[in-house]
């Protein structure tokens, strides 16, 4: 169960890092180098130094949003595919109720950049609530994996 929530913490802080720590290195590195791509064009570390400094509006006029509305579901693929593959043991996976909730994260994410001038600090905002819902997922994940882990 640890193991779950220290690969999702790694890829809430930089998508890629979960795969890395799975020892999954080539998906990491390409996953990393696809963040960085994203985050560039969709200019989303400007926006986020923006939104830190209280210039929230700035923020919302900086951000790319052709690639941006790109960045929940990948952010949630990434987080997901982390948590999936930190099991040691692959083959009594069952990922029936866990998709569900890093599905949500990045559907809400998407709707949080299209309604985002409603939205009081709407990067931080729609950024913490998305990872808390994939917190969630994992929570998830982990309990199923726990209670299949009882039952044998």
């Amino acid at each position: 169960m640890r193991r779950h929530f220290f690969a999702a913490l790694l890829s809430f802080v930089m998508p890629g890092l979960g795969q890395v720590h799975n020892h999954q290195f080539t998906k990491g590195i390409i996953l990393l180098v696809l963040e960085h791509i994203l985050n560039k064009l969709s200019n989303i570390n400007a926006s986020l130094m923006l939104s830190f400094s209280g210039q929230h509006t700035e923020a919302l006029h900086l951000i790319n949003y052709d690639f941006a509305l790109f960045y929940p579901g990948f952010y949630a693929l990434c987080a997901y595919d982390s948590v999936i593959n930190s099991d040691y043991n692959k083959t009594s996976i069952d990922h029936t109720f866990a998709p569900f909730w890093f599905f949500l994260s990045a559907l809400l994410g998407c709707f949080g950049i299209f309604y985002a001038r409603y939205i009081p600090m709407p990067i931080i905002t729609v950024g913490l609530f998305i990872i808390c819902i994939m917190l969630i997922g994992t929570y998830t994940y982990s309990f199923n994996r726990k209670i299949k882990f009882l039952a044998r």
